[in-house]
């Protein structure tokens, strides 16, 4: 595999408005492949393709912010942007968004919602949403406790 020949091949098509080549180059930036390691371009290009709609952009741009890799922390902008992707149907997106609302995160608690959330994850097949439904069944956060729908779960 040439990784420079695929870097140049993204970026020809980034620079023709694809969203998925973006995507890419700025997975490229992100680690290094093909190109050197750098986090701020990354991070530009995931809001380019954000920009034009692209989920898996939104999401890694979410955890840019929520752990600030290329730009300052800025848990409330990870959170909206966590949001974004859940609406484009983003299960990783919905599954952290339901962890940012289960321990405050960029958002007020609200096990209420967090539980909605990671059953909304977990039916698009998100383990870590399935997971942490269970535990909530289990423990009675966010919804009446149900030992036997946590372990159906």
């Amino acid at each position: 595999v040439n990784k420079e020949k695929a870097v140049d091949l993204y970026q020809l098509a980034a620079d023709m408005g694809h969203a998925g080549a973006t995507f890419n180059l700025a997975v490229c930036y992100k680690y290094g492949r093909g190109v050197s390691v750098n986090k701020k371009k990354a991070v530009e290009l995931y809001q380019l393709a954000a920009d034009k709609g692209h989920a898996g952009a939104t999401f890694n741009l979410a955890v840019c912010y929520k752990y600030g890799r290329g730009v300052s922390v800025n848990k409330k902008k990870a959170v909206e942007l966590y949001q974004l992707a859940a609406d484009k149907g983003h299960a990783g997106a919905t599954y952290n968004l339901a962890v940012c609302y289960e321990h405050g995160k960029g958002v007020s608690v609200n096990m209420e919602k967090a539980v909605e959330l990671y059953q909304l994850a977990a039916d698009k097949g998100d383990a870590g949403a399935t997971f942490n439904l269970a535990v909530c069944y289990k423990r009675g956060e966010g919804v009446s406790v149900s030992k036997k729908r946590a372990v159906e779960l």
